[in-house]
């Protein structure tokens, strides 16, 4: 069970930013057209891995913790994953060709100034971001594939709009000391998620980059 204090400290970085509304980003595609992001993905919930150096890509096909949150959402399609590159050099936009990532498309950040705050607050980072529906920020930085069901409750929850702070915090509380869920809303969702019932103690793990906590 993960160490309750530290898990909401790390959580209440989540919403860092939630001011922030990336929907004026400027896209550009592995063939070279831009596009907003609001115009790729009206209407939709991203899951966006934000990469600069080519030693740190986002996760693969390879990564089954990346594959399978993947699999698990597939039902869902106002989900959608996509990578951005935030650098500048070519040669380093293009190993993410050699990534195989079904279902992820590949995007880079255009040198144009809408971009710029949001290139400059990324910095090196290689990190998964949660946007709403309306390009809002939900989770800056936020759950990572290997953070069970953490990652799979944030993200399911930004779909109705809720930062991924926020959904971290009311999962964690409806958890107990068991490992186990103390109420029926938070069991009867999992069922519904996963297909299946929850187990007689629940796997649950939430990091960041400097943090990580596991039971």
């Amino acid at each position: 069970m993960v160490v309750k204090g530290l898990a909401k400290a790390v959580a209440k970085s989540y919403d860092d930013h939630s001011n922030m509304n990336l929907s004026p980003l400027v896209l550009t595609d592995t063939n070279g057209k831009s596009s907003t992001l609001s115009s790729l993905f009206a209407g939709k919930t991203v899951y966006m891995y934000i990469w600069k150096q080519p030693q740190n890509l986002p996760p693969g096909e390879d990564n089954m913790d990346y594959r399978n949150l993947k699999k698990r959402f597939a039902k869902y399609s106002d989900v959608v994953f996509i990578n951005v590159y935030t650098g500048s050099t070519e040669q380093d936009w293009k190993q993410i060709l050699k990534l195989k990532n079904p279902e992820v498309s590949a995007y880079h950040l255009s040198s144009v100034p809408v971009n710029n705050a949001f290139s400059t607050l990324m910095q090196n980072s290689t990190s998964p971001q949660i946007l709403g529906k309306d390009g809002k920020l939900l989770g800056f930085k936020g759950p990572k594939p290997t953070d069970k069901i953490v990652v799979d409750y944030a993200l399911y929850q930004a779909r109705n709009g809720t930062d991924a702070t926020t959904a971290t915090k009311t999962l964690i509380k409806g958890i107990d000391s068991k490992s186990q869920f103390k109420n029926k809303k938070l069991a009867d969702w999992y069922e519904t998620h996963y297909g299946q019932k929850p187990s007689e103690k629940l796997n649950i793990s939430i990091s960041n980059s400097e943090n990580n906590s596991s039971n």
